[in-house]
């Protein structure tokens, strides 16, 4: 969260963070996740110059980076609506899609890709 949801403040270096997202990527225990783990690494992947892993965190296939056919992210039988994770992944998309103030447009999907949206505003 410290570089994806939260904007750049000059204290997080990116050389150190993309080190730190692939170090999560490699060894990370998935069952240990929460649904909104998935929209920070696609954010933080965003905001490195990672469209391809932004997409990847997103579309990873592990049981808590589920939606069910309501939309609602599901955590476990205990917890079947997990709303951070459902908030996460519009905030993610959003980023992806209409980057972030003096950034670039579409920065969360590939240059070959035709992203359309409306009405978003760019984030911090």
């Amino acid at each position: 969260m410290a570089l994806g949801f939260v904007p750049p403040t000059g204290l997080i270096d990116a050389r150190t963070m993309r080190a730190t997202l692939q170090d999560v990527l490699a060894g990370w225990d998935l069952e240990s996740t929460w649904g909104w783990d998935y929209p920070a690494i696609a954010m933080t992947a965003t905001r490195l110059g990672d469209p391809r892993t932004a997409i990847e965190a997103l579309l990873m296939p592990t049981a808590k980076n589920t939606y069910l056919p309501n939309g609602h992210n599901r955590q476990n039988a205990r917890l079947p609506v997990y709303l951070p994770g459902n908030g996460g992944l519009l905030a993610a998309v959003a980023l992806m899609a209409k980057g972030w103030d003096g950034g670039l447009p579409t920065p969360g999907f590939p240059a070959s890709w035709a992203v359309r949206h409306e009405g978003l505003m760019p984030l911090p």
